[in-house]
């Protein structure tokens, strides 16, 4: 099977062998009401081949799933490679913004495509609501292995991107007085001797700097280089896109390459928000610049920076905390020839090289004011030496300037007395002259020693009233160090104590997003049952009106039973002869049955046999259709889907209703026949008796009268006796039999 690609209309907006130019980022907030989805790509390798199999000349088109439903011309699209290739590198950021309030609804594409052919390559779908706002991702995408040639060439594919949601304003964390913290880091100062490619920084705030150290000598993957996070995709894990409360290793950022090699220069903004921003001023805390060279990030394992070209440190004390305030207009400073340590780079003048940076507080949701080239220059400078000054420093230095200065007077006044020219004196007088300068020079020191007595036990004196006072201030602060202390812990509690609760929110709203997603589920499921249901309602009335046509079948069963009784009774009156007939009832009219079984005339001839065998036909057919619906099998519902197939010909349906009502319409054609035939039987039963009487006493007609007119009533009762024949019954739902006529078999004795 070959693969099949899309042809896609996105065009990059560079030509062929260009590299695209990315102008310096200068806000970190997206406008009003929306939000921006920020991506850099780095590279990918091991890209699949286009359809004819050559190699693709390879770009990234970023959209949204809403552009990309309408077919809008992505905006937000790479450089093409300068050559034909299956790992390229692209370096390029590109953005696509969007409302707000369809963040939780679009997910951002990012499609390779071919430049030649406009073949789609590959896609990736990541969904933004699972993006933490100003947090970057660093991103390895992957396909997961599946069965086909087509799955299998993508599923070595692996593409590198750098994803940040940037939102209209930047959160404010309780008990916080900033919202975040923003770093400009410029450039090298002095022009290196032995760097051949550009170099890129990995900015990053650790919370405390020996146990990043620690983590860096354990070769921790989190603290080495950048730590990459895999998604899997056509369905990435949630849990991927989680981010830790507190991390020791800070949550790096990766900057562009600076350049030229001889001098790199970035002039780049690192921004870091939250917990890794204003509140983790502290005497562990440090802001870490790492510097790798760009090339390490070619090769068969991109984006694995293993050894950086050196280091920069600048610890983020309380103290720089407190002169950042102290200035005025910007709550910045910035830092001039910070060290690049741990490092072989040397300049022109074969010394470590260093860079400038500049670092403000942003107090403000919506600040107006980023760091760019121009207004960090006019910052407060910040001597990194004062970082490292101590009380005891100061001192040691207070006490050499007095040791000097004294040692200075003493050999100025050795000097003044070897100065002095000597005269050509008597030795007696160079002596008392001596003698007279050492007494005049002991009383000025004696002179001086009581001043400095004196000067002394007034300092002393003062020591002393300070002393006690110092024991009693220290008595109050043992005290206060007490009360500190508790204090102290209450924090330490409070601050776990709010960790905890975090940690239970962030569970909480991590439950309730699973919460929400099974009810969407649980609604779908419902919404698609519903047909289903009104389909098995359907079935059941179905086969309730089964059950009716069955009572109706039976009902109709137990009406013939009772007519096929009521016409055995009347062919037993006509087997029995007339002269059996118990004495006082009047002769009937009615033929009797002869020998053979057959009905008689009033002549004595047998009848028709058609007659008696019609009705015996009718019965036996009649019987079997009740025995037939009888032993039916009743409708065994297996599953719902086996439902449709019980009543499937509607066409059989209503044949079975033709006929139910073409077989009760006979039967009460038949019963009012019966009715006629009962009350003609009787008038001509009294009539027969009548004339009887009178031929008896000489009154009536003679007696060939009565024979003439047996055949006439005799062949008139044979045609309205003659049973038609009746269509089988079969059940309905819809018809329902009448109640079978209440005139009784004695009604036809009369």
């Amino acid at each position: 099977m070959g693969r099949k690609k899309k042809k896609v209309a996105e065009s990059p907006e560079e030509p062929l062998n260009t590299v695209q130019s990315m102008e310096p980022i200068t806000s970190h907030l997206s406008p009003s009401n929306k939000e921006t989805i920020m991506v850099t790509l780095h590279g990918a390798t091991h890209l699949p081949t286009c359809k004819d199999g050559s190699e693709p000349w390879p770009y990234v088109v970023v959209k949204t799933t809403s552009e990309d439903t309408k077919n809008q011309n992505a905006k937000a699209v790479t450089s093409v490679t300068s050559e034909p290739t299956t790992a390229p590198i692209w370096g390029d950021t590109v953005k696509v913004e969007l409302q707000a309030e369809d963040a939780g609804r679009e997910d951002v594409i990012l499609k390779v495509v071919d430049n030649k052919k406009k073949e789609e390559l590959l896609s990736y779908q990541i969904p933004i609501k699972y993006l933490r706002v100003f947090h970057p991702y660093h991103f390895e995408l992957v396909k997961a292995a599946q069965s086909g040639k087509a799955e299998e060439a993508t599923a070595k594919t692996h593409l590198y991107a750098t994803v940040v949601r940037k939102g209209s304003f930047f959160p404010r964390y309780i008990g916080s007085n900033h919202t975040a913290l923003e770093v400009f880091l410029r450039g090298v100062n002095e022009p290196l001797v032995n760097n051949r490619d550009p170099m890129v920084v990995i900015a990053r705030v650790v919370p405390n700097y020996n146990d990043f150290k620690v983590n860096q000598i354990k070769q921790d993957e989190a603290s080495v280089g950048l730590p990459i996070t895999r998604l899997s995709f056509p369905n990435p894990s949630m849990m991927r896109f989680d981010v830790p409360r507190g991390s020791q290793n800070g949550c790096p950022q990766l900057s562009k390459p600076g350049g030229p090699p001889e001098l790199p220069s970035w002039n780049q903004s690192f921004l870091f928000q939250g917990r890794d921003g204003a509140t983790n001023f502290s005497e562990d805390t440090a802001l870490v610049l790492e510097y790798y060279s760009s090339t390490s990030m070619k090769g068969g394992e991109p984006w694995t920076l293993s050894k950086p070209l050196g280091v920069s440190v600048l610890p983020l004390k309380s103290r720089l905390y407190r002169k950042m305030l102290a200035g005025k207009g910007l709550s910045g400073l910035r830092v001039e020839r910070l060290p690049i340590t741990d490092t072989k780079l040397k300049t022109i003048n074969g010394e470590a090289p260093t860079v400038d940076i500049s670092f403000q507080l942003l107090s403000s949701e919506n600040p107006e004011n980023f760091l760019t080239p121009n207004n960090s220059q006019v910052l407060p400078i910040l001597d990194p030496k004062i970082l490292d000054e101590k009380l005891g420093t100061i001192r040691e230095s207070w006490s050499k300037a007095t040791v000097s200065s004294t040692m200075e007077s003493s050999t100025s006044t050795a000097q003044e007395a070897e100065e002095e020219p000597q005269s050509p004196k008597m030795p007696h007088e160079m002596e008392l002259n001596n003698y007279r300068r050492a007494m005049q020079k002991m009383a000025e020191d004696i002179l001086s020693l009581r001043k400095q007595t004196s000067m002394l036990e007034a300092e002393n004196r003062m020591l002393r009233s300070q002393l006690t006072q110092e024991e009693g201030e220290e008595e109050q602060d043992n005290s206060n160090a007490q009360k500190l202390v508790s204090m102290k812990q209450k924090l330490v509690l409070s601050e776990l104590d709010m960790k905890k609760l975090r940690d239970k929110v962030q569970y909480l709203q991590n439950e309730l997003i699973r919460k929400n997603d099974r009810e969407k589920e649980l609604l779908l499921l419902h919404q698609a049952q519903q047909p289903q249901a009104t389909l098995l309602k359907r079935y059941q009335d179905k086969l309730q009106k089964m059950k009716a046509l069955e009572e109706t079948v039976r009902h109709q069963e137990k009406v013939i039973e009772r007519m096929e009784r009521v016409l055995e009774d009347k062919l037993r009156d006509w087997r029995e002869p007339l002269l059996n007939r118990p004495q006082g009832k009047p002769p009937m009219a009615f033929p009797v049955l002869p020998a053979s079984g057959l009905p008689l005339g009033t002549a004595g001839e047998p009848l028709p046999a058609d007659l008696y065998s019609a009705l015996l036909a009718e019965n036996s057919r009649l019987r079997a259709e009740l025995e037939k619906n009888r032993h039916q099998p009743a409708p065994i519902i297996l599953q719902q889907q086996a439902l449709p197939d019980l009543l499937a010909s509607t066409s059989d349906k209503f044949s079975l209703l033709a006929k139910l009502e073409r077989a009760q319409s006979r039967i009460l054609s038949l019963e009012s026949q019966l009715e006629d035939s009962a009350r003609r039987w009787g008038r001509e039963k009294q009539d027969l008796a009548t004339r009887l009487q009178e031929q008896e006493y000489g009154l009536g007609h003679p007696s060939n009268s009565i024979i003439t007119d047996l055949p006439n009533s005799l062949a008139h009762t044979k045609d309205h006796r003659r049973p038609l024949k009746l269509d089988p019954l079969m059940p309905s739902s819809d018809t329902k039999l009448n109640k079978p006529s209440n005139s009784q078999p004695e009604s036809w004795l009369i």
